[in-house]
């Protein structure tokens, strides 16, 4: 039997682009679609996606070409890009080289975007009347985003370095896929539904338009809207702008700046005790300037004396109530922060992630939780989440345990 030759990746990659760059029709092609994840790199090139309801294809677009087609892309914009398909080597992947460009209209899913936006516009749903004010520090914060994506980290990780006073209270949503919008809006009605929350961070990474579709769901905005309590959206990156975005009650650029907005720290809470107590200087003062005016009307000399001796008993007096007045604020508040800080490490206990740091670990099997033998066989590859990294085993054997009453 004749032995047949190996060859290499490259090989093959390198014979397929040129069986590609023979072809007539590949070479000079007219490729109709709608833009998604349109990046500029600071080099002038241009790397995007076109697609279709069924299918997408990449594509990139030197910066001399990208200068001559007259009109600047964005996500969303159906085009006719004009160029030659070819392989990218490295990654083995086809791709359209584009050397041309014609806009012929918004895509479908930007379509649906500006009708929602014009009509819900106009029935009052952005007015910034109807926007709540934010507390200065709430006492709980309703966090809706996924348990597993770098928004719930981001979030966590600016509570910690601002010494967070606030409790956080993480209800677990996915923020994609056609079950996120209902488990927003759950998600919304659970908060307030309770009397203890105060205020609600929604948040999610970037992603394409049809990721961050979710936020986009009349649904969503409806809950959004109608909730009591108020809701800071931080959705994607800083350009990314959502329906969500605009019925919130303050729109944040990421996450993190969600979470900024959200907590405060030491220093701010320093920063607004001092303005209160400049404040009541303030007033202190300019209510003694009231008082000198008051005795300076009275010319007699007799009155001269007894009105400087009224003067100092007042000034001695509001001197003595503005020491109480910020010793019961400082006492206060070292209170609340002794408090807060009980509920921190009450809460910090309980968190899925002091678990992990026990040693425990979460086990998925293809992307779903598992929670019993039964849902695994021999020679199953499972991987098991630890708190700083994860683990992927083959199942050897398994042991059913009786439990015990």
């Amino acid at each position: 039997m004749m032995k047949m030759k190996a060859f290499s990746v490259t090989e093959v990659t390198r014979y397929l682009k040129r069986l590609l760059s023979t072809d007539p029709i590949i070479n000079h092609v007219i490729i109709e679609g709608e833009i998604s994840n349109y990046i500029r790199h600071s080099s002038g090139h241009a790397y995007f996606t076109l697609k279709d309801d069924t299918s997408k294809i990449a594509c990139v677009m030197f910066s001399q070409y990208v200068d001559q087609i007259g009109f600047s892309p964005k996500n969303g914009d159906r085009v006719h890009a004009k160029g030659q398909v070819t392989i990218y080597e490295r990654d083995g992947r086809y791709q359209l080289n584009a050397v041309g460009m014609e806009n012929i209209g918004l895509g479908a899913l930007h379509v649906r975007y500006e009708a929602l936006k014009v009509k819900l516009e106009a029935q009052g749903y952005f007015d910034p009347a109807h926007k709540k004010l934010l507390p200065f520090l709430p006492r709980k914060i309703g966090i809706l985003t996924s348990p597993t994506g770098a928004a719930i980290q981001d979030i966590l990780s600016v509570a910690k370095r601002r010494s967070n006073f606030s409790e956080l209270l993480i209800y677990p949503i996915r923020v994609q896929g056609e079950q996120s919008k209902s488990e927003i809006c759950q998600g919304i009605r659970y908060f307030n539904m309770r009397d203890d929350v105060d205020l609600i961070i929604l948040a999610r990474g970037g992603g394409s338009i049809e990721e961050l579709w979710s936020f986009n769901e009349e649904i969503v905005a409806e809950a959004i809207y109608t909730s009591r309590i108020p809701i800071i959206t931080g959705v994607g990156h800083e350009t990314d702008f959502t329906i969500s975005d605009f019925v919130s009650d303050k729109r944040a650029a990421t996450p993190s700046a969600a979470a900024e907005i959200a907590i405060k720290s030491k220093t701010e809470l320093a920063l607004e005790l001092n303005k209160s107590i400049q404040k009541m200087s303030l007033f202190i003062s300019r209510r003694m300037e009231l008082e000198r005016a008051k005795i300076n009307r009275f010319e007699p000399h007799q009155w001269l004396k007894r009105a400087n001796t009224m003067i100092e008993l007042k000034q001695q007096k509001l001197e003595h109530q503005q020491k109480i007045f910020e010793q019961k604020i400082l006492t206060h508040l070292m209170g609340e922060k002794e408090k807060l800080n009980v509920l921190a490490t009450k809460i910090d206990s309980m968190s899925p992630f002091a678990v992990m740091r026990r040693g425990y670990g979460v086990v998925t099997k293809e992307g779903k939780l598992v929670s019993s033998i039964t849902q695994v066989k021999q020679k199953d590859l499972l991987e098991i989440r630890m708190i700083d990294g994860a683990i992927t085993v083959e199942v050897k054997n398994k042991k059913l345990l009786k439990h015990q009453s």
